[in-house]
Formats: structure tokens, sequence, C-alpha cells
């Protein structure tokens, strides 16, 4: 199989063991997706693959799992599951242990994981098994709720008690982009109407991809907007993870304009273009009392206006400081 993918008719799957033998045709990704549902643009479930290129054994990308939401593709918002693995150069065999929301991969026989997730971030919980390319598969075998004594549980979120992460947004309806030019923040959506609460995820992601559906639909911005009240003025710092262009805006000014694409590889920023709070470090000029702060959010290159990209789109932000700080909600605003 070059290309594409082929899965077993009216095989169903949740939880327990799969296991396949598969020999790699070429460079490309070739693994395997599991709990899926849907088609397209309504495609939900989670995938694993290995990068098959020459250098895959000493690559920390070699393997790798995504959640498939709407859609997307989120391979570059979650470095934290990809590693490296003892890849052989013919057939290689493959055996997942899904439980829950866990997962544990072993490759050829190693007793320990090659990889570990701790969290399989797509909401589907049974699914259609795809193999797909490029690749030679053979022995696919499915063992309904053998899971190993792997707890269904996720793992703990160790941010989870870190209050310096931004947790609460609002966002807006998507805005069409129209030129290449920075989007003005008079630009904005003024309505109330056109926005709503939302709230991080584990680690702080703002999760754009569970917003919107992958699809031909022009490319657009997102805004993200939060208020912050400080006693006094200052500057602060902000790490910030992004996956495209990212204004940033301080009570209207815009303060920074950065990137963090793929491709071209000039502007990946650490690590290798994937979403983390090691994107960039950011200064906030804060005045006494209240600050919004806003955040325009573009998915796709700038050399061209094109659709919206099948890959992942996010932002997390976190003070390096709190003294002084205190985060206003949403409903405090409104009243």
């Amino acid at each position: 199989m070059k290309e594409g993918s082929a899965g077993r008719d009216g095989l169903t799957f949740k939880d327990g063991t799969i296991e396949y033998d598969f020999k790699a045709i070429g460079e490309g990704a070739s693994g395997i997706q599991f709990r899926i549902n849907g088609s397209g643009a309504s495609e939900n479930g989670e995938e694993f693959y290995f990068r098959t290129g020459q250098d895959c054994r000493a690559s920390d990308d070699c393997v790798q799992y995504t959640p498939v939401i709407h859609g997307f593709m989120l391979w570059d918002v979650y470095p934290q599951y990809q590693h490296q693995a003892m890849l052989l150069d013919g057939w290689n065999h493959v055996r997942l242990v899904v439980s829950g929301r866990r997962m544990q991969v072993y490759v050829n026989g190693l007793p320990q994981p090659a990889l570990s997730v701790g969290n399989l971030e797509s909401d589907s919980k049974i699914g259609s098994i795809h193999l797909r390319g490029p690749a030679q598969y053979a022995n696919l075998v499915v063992t309904p709720g053998l899971v190993d004594g792997l707890p269904p549980q996720p793992t703990p979120d160790v941010t989870a008690d870190d209050r310096a992460i931004v947790r609460r947004w609002e966002l807006s309806e998507l805005c069409p982009i129209s030129s290449l030019a920075a989007p003005a923040y008079a630009e904005m959506p003024k309505a109330a109407s056109a926005w709503q609460t939302i709230h991080a995820e584990r680690g702080g992601l703002v999760n754009l991809n569970r917003q919107y559906t992958m699809g031909d639909q022009p490319a657009a911005v997102s805004w993200l907007r939060y208020t912050v009240n400080a006693k006094q003025p200052g500057v602060k710092q902000v790490s910030v993870g992004w996956i495209g262009e990212a204004w940033i805006y301080v009570n209207g000014k815009l303060v920074s304009d950065a990137k963090n694409f793929y491709y071209p590889p000039t502007e990946r920023r650490d690590p290798d273009g994937r979403l983390s709070l090691q994107n960039g470090i950011f200064a906030l000029p804060l005045r006494a009392g209240s600050n919004e702060i806003a955040v325009a959010l573009y998915s796709q290159t700038r050399d061209a206006i094109r659709p919206r990209m099948k890959y992942g789109w996010g932002l997390m932000m976190r003070y390096s400081d709190m003294s002084g700080l205190s985060f206003v909600s949403t409903e405090a605003q409104s009243h």
C-alpha cells in the first residue's frame, strides 16, 4: 500500500490490544488509526505512526501519536507524544495496548514501550481500525479487553495546580483575513454575541481544532482575549505556545507579531515547530488596574491567502511571575 488506508469491514475497537507487522515502502508516515468515526471534516479518532525515513531510529519523532479531531490531524500540537524507536529495515512487529484514555506502544518485542500516551486526546471512544501507508502490512490481530493491567484513567496533568497559566479565555467567531497585513485591533469583533467562553485543556492548551471542522473554508483569524488585573504598572513576561502566526495586543496596542510554522523551516520555533511554552517569551506592558490581552491567531502560511491547514491550531500562555496579578473571569467582566 503506497498511499491511502485499508480497514476491515465490521471491525470496531474500544479497548484492548492491536498487533500487526509492517514493512515500510520508502519514506512517509506508516501506521494505524483506531476508534475512527466519520470521514473528512467529520473524522474523529486516534492515530499512531512511524516516520519511516533513513534516520528514524535516531530521530526524536520516529514514532508519534496524534488525535484526529474534526478532520484535523494534530501532530504539531503534542510534542510530548513522539519518541525514538528501534525500527528495523525489513519487517517490524507493533503492539498497541489501549485502555480508556491511555495507550502504550511496543515495537519489535522490546519490553519497554517505545511510546506511552497518558491521555488519548480525541473524544472518540469506539470506532473502526484503518492501516495507513506507505507500507506492506500483515498479521493484524485485535484482542478486545486485553489491556495488560493498564489503567483506563489518564495520567495526572502536572500543570493542574499551576495558577500562572491562563485557563479561561474568550474566543471570537472566525474573522476573514483579506490581506497579508496584520489584523488590526479595530477589526476584532465588538458584539457580545460573537464571543464564547473557552477553557484551556491539559497543559493550558486552547485547542481550536475542537471548535471548527476541517474543510475548504477560506483562511481566517481567531481572536482570543482575557482580562488580567495588576496592582501596579509594570512589565510581565509570558511564555507563549502557538501554531501559525500570532499577534498579541495589550490594551489595544500591538506588542508582538510572531510566527511558528513547520514550513518554511526558518519559521520553526523550538521544539521543531511544535506547540509548546518553549515557543517564545514576550513582554506585556501592564497598567495598574484592568488589562485586556488579545491574541489574533492565523493558522496558514503568509505567502498567500489559502484554505485553512488541516493540522493543529492552538494557543497557550503562562506568566513567569504572578505577583500583583489576578485573572478576571468572563462572568465578572459581564456584570
